[in-house]
């Protein structure tokens, strides 16, 4: 792949996909994708699934970028997010669209988010997006601006 003109981040959950636009390299758009929570997981696996491809479908980015899923205390919610993560995987292996997972300790690093707790560094990141774009955005919302910055250096400008 030559040039990137369209990127898609993703910060993934079965009940909030955050996600964010990056075009020619520069902060496009982002918003959150959210599934009624109260539904089974698979149930929302699969209605996710459908939000992720429309969105996808309507985009077409050149390359996606999402986070790598971590385990936060719970293992039945960690499978749950590798199987989504699988899902996404698959779609994306069908349509050829080129991705890289990334671990959230990396993008974190990269724009300077601290915290010991996990609460810390998301309102820190909600912080570093309110200061770079002036937008007042969700947790998920703003960790996929955050996976996006980390994409614009490492993977647009490396390949352009």
């Amino acid at each position: 792949m030559d040039n990137i003109k369209i990127l898609l981040s993703l910060d993934q959950s079965t009940k909030k996909t955050g996600f964010c636009i990056v075009k020619n390299g520069k902060y496009y758009k982002s918003g959150v994708l959210v599934v009624n929570e109260n539904e089974k997981a698979y149930e929302r696996m699969r209605l996710m699934n459908e939000k992720i491809s429309e969105l996808i479908s309507k985009v077409k980015p050149d390359y996606v970028v999402f986070e790598q899923i971590q385990f936060q205390h719970n293992y039945s919610t960690y499978r749950q997010l590798a199987q989504l993560q699988g899902i996404i995987m698959a779609y994306l292996f069908t349509h050829d669209i080129p991705f890289t997972v990334i671990e959230s300790t990396a993008w974190k690093s990269f724009i300077g988010i601290t915290g010991k707790k996990r609460e810390e560094q998301k309102k820190n990141t909600q912080k570093f997006v309110l200061d770079k774009y002036g937008l007042d955005v969700t947790d998920d919302e703003a960790d996929s601006i955050g996976i996006a910055e980390w994409s614009i250096a490492h993977i647009i400008e490396r390949i352009e």
